[in-house]
């Protein structure tokens, strides 16, 4: 079917028919999703007393990045501790290790699968150990780990979309 050239401009169309729209919807959500679990994953790793991030990240992060990343690091583990996680060091790790990593991998679209399973199982344990008890909505509830790890869980549904690394090299993560 030939479409006149109004009609693939009209906002009817980019909003209904053009595959590209829901590419780039997913790719917003995979780059700020991922970005903010990287940033919450990068004190996890390397914070603690003294620490400072890099001054690029710490520019972009804004001002209260760094007093982040100061309180963290073996203070998550502590924290991890006094809630009675297991293990709690191996715990803060990990956990740090699929917010930075499984971050960045959803920003790039690249095992966007595996990577989704794990963070939205990250922020279940989050919002189960950590913010159940707060509620809902306010300060230290569930809504934020509610959130990101629903958007992983539905990354993981849906696959990235055609602007991924995933599509580009033809993964089976996608």
């Amino acid at each position: 079917m030939i479409r006149k050239p109004r009609d693939v401009l009209s906002l009817r169309y980019a909003l209904t028919e053009t595959p590209d729209m829901r590419d780039l919807g997913l790719l917003l959500l995979r780059i700020v999703a991922g970005t903010t679990l990287a940033a919450h994953g990068y004190p996890k790793l390397f914070g603690g007393p003294g620490k400072r991030p890099p001054e690029l990240l710490a520019r972009v992060m804004g001002p209260n990045y760094p007093a982040a990343v100061e309180r963290s690091g073996p203070g998550f583990a502590a924290a991890l501790e006094k809630m009675g996680v297991p293990n709690p060091h191996a715990a803060a790790t990990a956990s740090g290790v699929t917010e930075l990593a499984g971050g960045l991998a959803l920003v790039a679209g690249f095992l966007t699968r595996p990577a989704a399973v794990a963070v939205a199982f990250n922020m279940a344990v989050a919002t189960y150990k950590a913010h159940w008890k707060n509620g809902f909505y306010g300060q230290g509830g569930y809504e934020f780990s509610l959130l990101l790890g629903t958007v992983a869980l539905s990354l993981g549904l849906t696959g990235p979309g055609r602007l991924s690394v995933d599509h580009l090299v033809g993964s089976k993560g996608r």
